[in-house]
């Protein structure tokens, strides 16, 4: 839907999707093997996309999006199975539909105010849901080492990533334009807090935003 009032205007997209998987690959774990192979089973994907924008003029305009989704294996699985006695004792992984590292619901926003033509500023924000992570068992030094003694799903928690960025323009001849930028991402230092650690850490035990709290400054010429 496109509309405009009073010079606004507005722009809103609502879709929805759904794909079915015949075969899919999946990576299937058993002991310290890991071999890639098509499931028996099916899996499907679906969900409804939003998406809009709103323009104000020339000085502020805004766009925000979110996604709702589901992602499904036909019949439970799980992403590890014990080789032997002995390691049923590090299994306590579930079997579940739910696909590992794909949440239900993600977002994200951006806002840019242009109160003159050379100065810019944006905040921008991406919102992740909670998901399912695999947790591997490791090795380590007990009240020392952070690690997990079993094999078991973890729920992550939800995540916002609040970003904002100024930028100034100059001109340096006539064809010639000068831009310096600065600004944070991940202002709230949204960023996970139980990473593994130790030698025999489980080194793939990772999610969520991809770096803490950071300070930025650059410039690009425009020729």
């Amino acid at each position: 839907m496109y509309h405009e009032v009073n010079g606004v205007k507005l722009n809103l997209l609502i879709e929805g999707f759904y794909t079915h998987l015949e075969n899919p690959f999946v990576n299937v774990r058993k002991g310290n093997e890991i071999t890639v192979e098509n499931a028996i089973d099916g899996a499907e994907v679906y969900g409804v996309n939003l998406e809009g924008r709103v323009d104000f003029a020339s000085w502020l305009s805004l766009q925000a999006g979110a996604t709702f989704q589901r992602s499904l294996y036909s019949s439970a699985r799980k992403w590890w199975e014990p080789e032997n006695e002995e390691e049923e004792e590090l299994d306590q992984v579930e079997a579940t539909r739910e696909m590992m590292r794909t949440p239900n619901s993600y977002a994200y926003f951006v806002a840019t105010f242009t109160p003159v033509k050379k100065f810019s500023a944006s905040l921008s924000g991406n919102y992740t849901g909670s998901m399912l992570v695999p947790h591997e068992a490791g090795e380590g030094v007990e009240g020392v080492d952070k690690f997990s003694k079993v094999n078991i799903t973890e729920e992550s928690p939800i995540f916002f990533e609040l970003n904002t960025k100024l930028s100034y323009t100059i001109d340096i001849f006539k064809n010639i334009q000068l831009e310096l930028n600065a600004g944070v991402q991940n202002i709230f230092n949204a960023y996970q807090d139980d990473f593994d650690t130790g030698a025999g850490r489980a080194s793939a035990y990772i999610y969520g935003p991809s770096a803490p709290r950071s300070f930025f400054a650059g410039f690009k010429m425009s020729i």
